[in-house]
């Protein structure tokens, strides 16, 4: 399951602003101009976030693919390894999904954190609006249980089984990566088949890609919407800054909002 990564107006609105960035050759000619800054690091934030929405996306791909397909001794990765590459690049980039929100939301908000500072109560602290942070913790909490495992792959190298044997599946694929088949029974019983440990690992991977987006999905949304009014607000105060501002009241665009 994939999720769209900029089909909010939020973001259509941001990289339309942008173009104002071309009527400068520096950053520090750009700067100048309060609304033209806002503009610029939020957009830049924005672009971080859509990339690792997209990568989250792409980390799914590996999940989807046919275990029958490994050649017995010619193999790069065998299905084992497959099964934890697939599962390090889907919790790392999940996790950092909500980390990149952190960022966008602290540009938007003109929070003024570091990134290393940017942590979820830092910005409730720095003044992030009750209904934002309720989502951002509602964020967090959807994906607490994969966010710890991340951790302990990451710190004590913990790693999830994948497979109904997982010991006879790692032998299995040892003896494949030598060109040969580990034949007979697992310890439960069943005829050994790396293939359908492989499915077993694939499976479970599969429920827990396409959980996790349909609640990032509705998740993002949410922030997108409350992260709107406040990026609208700022900005217009900022371009009509008439000592600050790159132009006038009258040449801010004017946009249908909802909650207006």
């Amino acid at each position: 399951m994939d999720i769209p990564s900029d089909d909010h107006q939020l973001i259509g609105r941001i990289f339309d602003l942008g173009i104002v960035e071309l009527n400068f050759e520096t950053y520090e000619e750009l700067s100048q101009y309060i609304d033209c800054r806002y503009v610029f690091h939020c957009g830049l934030s924005m672009r971080t976030l859509i990339r690792r929405v997209d990568s989250l996306n792409q980390a799914g791909d590996l999940m989807w693919v046919d275990p029958s397909s490994w050649v017995n001794g010619q193999q790069m990765i065998d299905r084992y390894e497959w099964l934890n590459i697939a599962t390090d690049v889907f919790l790392t980039r999940l996790i950092s999904v909500f980390d990149c929100v952190l960022l966008f939301a602290n540009d938007v908000l003109e929070a003024g954190l570091e990134p290393r500072q940017c942590k979820l109560k830092n910005l409730k602290n720095r003044g992030a609006p009750i209904p934002l942070v309720e989502v951002l913790e509602g964020l967090q909490e959807d994906h607490e249980s994969l966010r710890r495992e991340r951790n302990a792959r990451i710190h004590e190298g913990l790693e999830r089984t994948h497979s109904s044997c997982d010991q006879t599946f790692r032998i299995a694929e040892i003896f494949e990566r030598s060109g040969r088949d580990l034949t007979g029974k697992d310890s439960l019983g069943g005829r050994i088949s790396p293939e359908r440990y492989m499915k077993e690992g694939l499976v479970q991977l599969q429920r827990d890609h396409n959980a996790s987006m349909r609640k990032l999905r509705k998740r993002l949304e949410q922030v997108y919407d409350l992260l709107w009014t406040d990026f609208e607000d700022r900005f217009r105060e900022k371009f009509r800054d008439p000592e600050n501002g790159f132009g006038d009241g009258s040449k801010v665009a004017k946009i249908d909002r909802p909650f207006a």
